[in-house]
């Protein structure tokens, strides 16, 4: 329609997109709201989300937005708040939060990682800014922010977008040398089989930084459907045949709740940690400490990348200048789970 000489877009609806892709409204709402699994096909879902981009969809949320105050209000959207690291962050974001914001907390409903119908009702809201931690790639491919957004820990992933992220290949090099000095020239690694970078990223670090002392990481890496120490504890025994064919005196894992399991799995099969098996993790966890032996693992500065992605975003909110991207420091804490080669 036109305001006097200028034109303004009318806004996109379900309606356009059912149309568009030649299925009902109800079906539309399924894949938005994330509902469509067992109950809409591959194929349907894909050409939704297309439509929704070729359209520039945008849930109605404006009513619902004046009614509650949200405007207030920044998104957080996290893969799984209970995994102690996200905690930390969340910990560290609502540290620095001015009285005038609140914190929303947005995670998938129906599946173990956020995808785009998590993302989709964040830019439905009436939101002062977003942040998107961990985000897999397919998130940022084609993402058009329509509030200030910030990124934290993309795992490598380049974008538009501001990105505070922690210097992987900082530990991996503090890693890749701690292990080196050690005798250690196999290592196994365990990641996790969810097709995002984070835990991919800190896999490629560590074996580029191996390289450089000789050493590697074997190709039958251990990857896990879940990411707990259960999934790595039942796991390894059947891992543990070929890795100590190949020769591996040293295993790193990509999560802290990883190692947990891993060690618990090993000392069921009699090897004891570090004489027989070494083990590293990522992230510092407050129950590294309490595991026996204390595990060595890498400090991810979770509170701090919370807090520094916290400031940012108001910031940015407050200016409207978007922030450089930043890198946090880590740094590897060596405790007893680590020793020399057998």
């Amino acid at each position: 329609m036109a305001v006097g000489s200028r034109q303004v877009a009318s806004r996109s609806t379900a309606r356009d997109v059912a149309q568009l892709v030649g299925c009902s409204i109800s079906t539309v709402s399924l894949v938005i709201n994330g509902k469509s699994a067992g109950r809409v096909s591959k194929a349907t879902i894909r050409r939704i989300w297309k439509a929704v981009d070729e359209l520039d969809y945008r849930l109605n949320t404006a009513a619902r937005s004046l009614a509650t105050g949200r405007s207030g209000s920044l998104a957080f959207v996290c893969p799984d708040p209970t995994n102690p690291f996200f905690s930390m962050v969340m910990e560290g974001i609502t540290s620095v939060l001015d009285d005038e914001y609140e914190l929303t907390l947005l995670v998938p409903r129906y599946a173990s990682d956020y995808g785009r119908a998590t993302v989709q009702r964040a830019l439905a809201g009436d939101y002062a800014g977003l942040l998107l931690a961990s985000p897999g790639r397919w998130i940022l491919k084609g993402f058009a922010p329509t509030c200030p957004t910030i990124v934290l820990d993309s795992g490598g992933l380049r974008s538009a977008l501001t990105s505070i992220d922690l210097d992987v290949h900082g530990a991996g090099r503090e890693i890749a040398e701690h292990l080196a000095s050690l005798g250690h020239q196999t290592v196994a690694y365990v990641g996790l089989s969810r097709s995002k970078a984070t835990l991919q990223h800190r896999r490629d670090a560590l074996a580029t930084a191996l390289r450089e002392h000789n050493a590697q990481v074997i190709s039958r890496d251990l990857i896990l459907e879940d990411l707990s120490v259960a999934a790595a504890e039942n796991a390894f025994p059947a891992a543990w045949e070929g890795w100590n064919r190949a020769g591996v005196t040293a295993v790193v894992c990509g999560d802290e709740l990883f190692a947990y399991g891993i060690m618990q799995a090993a000392a069921s099969l009699g090897l004891e940690v570090p004489r027989d098996l070494s083990v590293v993790g990522f992230n510092n966890l407050l129950y590294s400490t309490l595991v026996q032996p204390p595990l060595t693992t890498v400090d991810m500065s979770a509170r701090v990348l919370g807090t520094e992605a916290g400031g940012a975003l108001q910031d940015y909110i407050k200016s409207g200048r978007r922030p450089d991207s930043q890198r946090l420091e880590t740094r590897l804490v060596i405790r007893e789970s680590t020793g020399p080669a057998p």
